[in-house]
């Protein structure tokens, strides 16, 4: 989710079709989602300068750009304009040997990097220049992954079916601080902010928690967030009120929102 000219865009895909955008507060859509080569299995949207780029795939990203100020540029994915031209994705970015689990797009010293998590391996590329930046081993399964920055670096996170958060220098490549465990089971959800002088960051797990970490301190905050029925599948920090909150979600069907202050 993006907002563009004051107007909040959506995308998603699915098994059996490309990506799709809509316009959240009207429910119009946009375009018509494409044939994809394969499910849409992870995907990432962002916006600069009024355009939208959007990643999204199955093993290997693909990247998508529309501008929709411009009115001679369609959106991707057919169209009843006879004179327009259906959008192809504009590159192929370093894939993974299986499905991928988490994709994120975002900056990295000032360029567009994509994080993409598959299999055991986490992999930072170049938005633009297509190239391989970083290639870590998560020495388990990844489930989610999230970019941030520490102390004005950025760094790529990752969580595992070991139920770890693994973090990495995302200029450098290597290990930042102690891997943070907790959890007793397979962790599917990470996020991350930077809230003030500090990182934070919130896993959720399949043993029904969640738990918020100072990313510099490389310590838990607080006591573990219980109250889901269930796997937590998803997590979120976002502003709210003037302070930030934790948001989950999972199995029990229920957002619930949290202060990681108190």
């Amino acid at each position: 989710m993006t907002v563009v000219d004051g107007r909040v865009l959506f995308a998603a895909g699915g098994q059996h079709q490309g990506p799709g955008l809509w316009d959240a507060m009207s429910g119009e859509l946009l375009n018509a989602p494409p044939e994809f080569r394969s499910c849409v299995h992870a995907l990432a949207m962002t916006s600069e300068g009024g355009r939208i780029t959007l990643v999204a795939g199955a093993a290997a990203p693909e990247v998508w750009v529309w501008d929709p100020s411009d009115p001679e540029i369609e959106a991707w994915g057919p169209t009843d304009d006879e004179d327009a031209e259906e959008q192809e994705p504009r590159e192929l970015l370093p894939g993974h040997s299986d499905d991928m689990s988490g994709l994120v797009v975002g900056q990295a010293r000032g360029r567009p990097v994509v994080v993409s998590g598959g299999d055991t391996e986490v992999l930072l590329s170049d938005l633009e220049s297509e190239e391989l930046l970083h290639k870590w081993s998560a020495d388990g399964l990844v489930h989610a992954v999230a970019l941030s920055e520490v102390d004005g670096r950025p760094v790529v996170l990752a969580v595992t079916d070991s139920g770890e958060l693994r973090i990495w220098d995302a200029v450098g490549g290597e290990p930042v601080g102690h891997f943070l465990t907790g959890h007793t089971g397979r962790v599917s959800a990470v996020a991350a902010a930077v809230v003030g002088a500090r990182t934070l960051a919130a896993t959720g797990s399949d043993d029904g928690t969640a738990r918020v970490w100072d990313l510099a301190e490389g310590r838990q905050i607080g006591a573990p967030l219980v109250g889901d029925e269930g796997e937590v599948w998803t997590v979120a920090i976002t502003p709210m009120d003037g302070r930030h909150v934790v948001l989950t979600a999972g199995r029990g069907g229920v957002v619930r929102v949290w202060d990681p202050s108190v």
